[in-house]
């Protein structure tokens, strides 16, 4: 009988569990998925989430610790941007198998 053997090392595994963790915030998933594509200002994204300046200022602040988002500073303003949009892949995949039913949608 063949050895079971894990995909990835020990360290992938914690090194990803701690950008899930971060990622566990519907907000951040948000902000994510909200540059893509375009830059944003934190006053930009505060009015998507309909939330604080302060709020959304801390997301991107965790996002940025994880460099998980780039800032580009122009005069005043900081404009936001994901650095690798295959970041929230998961969020689109995970959202197709809950449209197929192949997952059950968790009431929230």
């Amino acid at each position: 009988m063949a050895t079971l053997k894990s995909r990835f090392s020990k360290d992938v595994y914690e090194r990803n569990a701690l950008v899930y963790k971060m990622l566990a915030n519907p907000k951040r998933l948000e902000i994510l998925n909200a540059i893509i594509d375009k830059e944003a200002t934190v006053t930009e994204l505060s009015k998507m989430l309909g939330v604080r300046k302060a709020n959304t200022s801390q997301h991107l602040m965790v996002l940025r610790y994880l460099g998980l988002v780039t800032v580009r500073r122009q005069g005043k303003n900081a404009f936001y941007k994901i650095v690798d949009r295959n970041l929230v892949e998961p969020c689109r995949i995970l959202k197709d198998l809950y449209e197929t039913k192949t997952l059950p949608k968790i009431s929230v």
